[in-house]
């Protein structure tokens, strides 16, 4: 058995999502949700610095998407108001597809 990969941003933030918290060690599922992202994406200039990157679950990157922030803490913000909005849609269609 070979010895696995360590990202070593990813053991850095502890394999937590720097937005929602998704611990990305909880779960097989959840180790294999996680990924980098570039806080400054890099068709902004951003670069593969330690300082612009984070872990992000899947979902929280994809939700930021290629936007550029001020900062990591408008960036979550953005991110975790982002997802309720989500959330308060996918709650109206569940209700109305399966009552």
């Amino acid at each position: 058995m070979s010895t696995p990969l360590v990202n070593p941003i990813q053991k850095r933030d502890n394999y937590v999502c720097q937005y929602c918290g998704k611990d990305g060690l909880e779960t097989l599922d959840n180790w294999h949700d996680s990924v980098i992202d570039h806080l400054t994406p890099l068709k902004y200039g951003g670069t593969y610095d330690p300082d612009n990157l984070v872990t992000s679950c899947h979902y929280c990157n994809s939700i930021k998407g290629d936007r550029q922030f001020a900062s990591r803490e408008e960036a979550k913000r953005y991110v975790l108001k982002r997802r309720e909005e989500l959330k308060a849609d996918y709650e109206a269609v569940r209700k109305a597809v399966r009552g």
